[in-house]
C-alpha cells in the first residue's frame, strides 16, 4: 500500500509550523501505480466539499488545474506523461496541491514507469537537414528557444477533451519513439506521430484551444502550436499552407493547415506532437479511448494522514 502525506502549514506568531492533518474522506485522488515511459496517462483529485488552486507537480513541473463540476461534487484532470529520451524507468513521485475548508494541502505518492521496447528506423533526408551549415545555426537556435517556451505554456482553463479528433485520416507511417537513424547517423526518438496526408490535406485541430506559435521552422517546416489548457500543447509540422494566426482560438476538428513537406522530411506527411508539462507522449492511444475510461483501470485512495 502505497503511503500518502498531507502537510497543513499554520503560520502563527512564532513562525511557521508542519502539523499532518487528515482531510475529509470525501477527497480522493486517482492515479496509476505504474506506467509505461512515453505513454500519457490521466490523475484526478476529486471531492465532495469544494477545493481551490489545485496543482499537480510531476517531472519538477507544476501543471495548473481547473476546478469543474463533477458527478459527486468537484474535480480536477490532468494529463500527465514522460518523454522516452529522456527519462529512465523508475519510481517518480506525484504530488497534488490544493486549499479546502482554509487549509493548505500537498498529497504526495509514486507512479512506476516501466520500459517500453520502440523500434528503430533508418531515413534518407538531404544532408544539410542531417549535419546543418553553420549559417544556419543561429535561426535553429532561436526557433528552439521559440518552440521551448510554446510548450512550456501553462493556462488553468482546461479546453481539452477526450477522445481528440485525429488531425488527418491517413495511416501511421512512423510511430513515437522510433530510434531515429538519418543517413546513418542516430538521433533522438521521434517525439510525435507521423500520418500519411498527400500535400494539401485538410489539417484538424486534435483539441480545442489558443495558438500559441506559427513559423516556417528549420527542422519542423511550417508549424502550429496550440494551448489547450493544463499544460496539454498540440504541435502540427511540415505544413504546405497555415490558415490561423497567433492568438487565434480554435475549436476542436478546426481546419488549421494544410498538410506538406516543408521542413525536414523525405515526403508529404504531418507530423502530430503531444507535450504535456513539457514532456513529449506518444498521441495515438487518446484516438480511441477517453478521461473516463483510462481512470476506470486506476487506483483511487482516500486521502487520510
Amino acid at each position: 500500500m502505497k503511503k500518502f502525506y498531507l502537510l497543513f502549514c499554520l503560520s502563527c506568531l512564532f513562525g511557521t509550523a508542519w502539523f499532518v492533518t487528515p482531510v475529509v474522506a470525501s477527497t480522493s485522488l486517482t492515479f496509476p501505480d505504474s506506467w509505461d515511459v512515453g505513454q500519457a496517462f490521466v490523475v484526478a483529485l476529486s471531492s465532495h466539499t469544494e477545493f481551490e488552486e489545485p496543482s499537480v507537480v510531476w517531472m519538477g513541473q507544476v501543471v495548473s488545474l481547473d476546478v469543474e463540476p463533477g458527478r459527486e461534487g468537484y474535480v480536477s484532470y490532468a494529463l500527465l506523461g514522460s518523454y522516452v529520451r529522456d527519462v529512465k524507468p523508475g519510481n517518480y513521485p506525484l504530488s497534488f496541491d490544493f486549499s479546502q475548508d482554509g487549509r493548505q494541502f500537498r498529497v504526495k505518492c509514486d507512479i512506476e514507469l516501466k520500459a517500453r521496447k520502440y523500434p528503430e528506423e533508418h531515413l534518407k533526408v538531404d544532408d544539410k537537414m542531417v549535419t546543418p551549415p553553420k549559417s544556419a545555426a543561429e535561426r535553429i537556435n532561436r526557433e528552439a528557444r521559440l518552440a521551448a517556451a510554446a510548450r512550456k505554456t501553462m493556462t488553468v482553463e482546461r479546453r481539452w477533451t477526450t477522445p481528440p479528433d485525429r488531425p488527418v485520416s491517413g495511416v501511421v507511417t512512423s510511430s513515437y519513439g522510433f530510434r531515429r537513424v538519418y543517413n546513418g547517423v542516430p538521433k533522438s526518438p521521434h517525439a510525435g506521430t507521423d500520418f500519411r496526408a498527400p500535400t494539401g490535406t485538410a489539417i484538424k485541430a486534435p483539441f480545442a484551444g489558443k495558438v500559441i506559435l506559427t513559423g516556417d521552422h528549420y527542422y519542423a517546416g511550417k508549424s502550429v502550436y496550440i494551448d489547450s489548457g493544463n499544460g496539454v500543447i498540440s504541435l502540427l509540422f511540415h505544413m504546405n499552407e497555415i490558415d490561423v494566426k497567433e492568438g487565434d482560438h480554435v475549436r476542436k476538428g478546426q481546419i488549421v493547415g494544410k498538410s506538406g513537406s516543408s521542413g525536414r522530411v523525405t515526403g508529404p506527411h504531418l507530423h502530430y506532437g503531444l507535450s504535456l508539462a513539457g514532456q513529449y507522449v506518444d498521441p495515438v492511444p487518446f484516438f480511441d479511448t477517453s478521461v473516463t475510461a483510462l481512470l476506470k483501470n486506476m487506483r483511487t485512495e482516500i486521502v487520510r494522514e
